[in-house]
């Protein structure tokens, strides 16, 4: 599972903006988010391999709704590698014959 924070544009400068509505299509899905003027992200989570697009309106006190944004589109990917392996270490040291097979050597 993934999950994305999406930055907001600036809200626009008007003093009567009530609220923010996001529409998040994961796989031509809806998901219509209302957000505060305030918001400056929000998040969102999906699996790889989904079709994502994602609009804006501003919608002002009155009920007005601005036009919706240029979409955000892309295909969620998995671009993030596993965390750095721990470190090894020595589990023992020998002194050995070196002209013993190591093969045969007892054990």
């Amino acid at each position: 599972m993934l999950e994305y924070t999406v930055n907001m544009p600036p809200k626009p400068d008007i003093s009567d903006l009530a609220t923010r509505e996001v529409t998040i299509l994961l796989d031509a899905k809806p998901d219509v988010r209302k957000l505060e003027p305030e918001a400056t992200t929000f998040k969102f989570v999906c699996e790889p391999g989904v079709q994502v697009n994602i609009t804006l309106v501003d919608i002002d006190t009155s009920g007005n709704r601005s036009e919706r944004s240029d979409a955000l589109a892309f295909e969620a990917t998995d671009t993030i590698p596993p965390p750095v392996p721990g470190g090894m270490s020595v589990g023992s040291v020998e002194q050995v014959d070196p002209t013993v097979n190591p093969l045969k050597r007892p054990k």
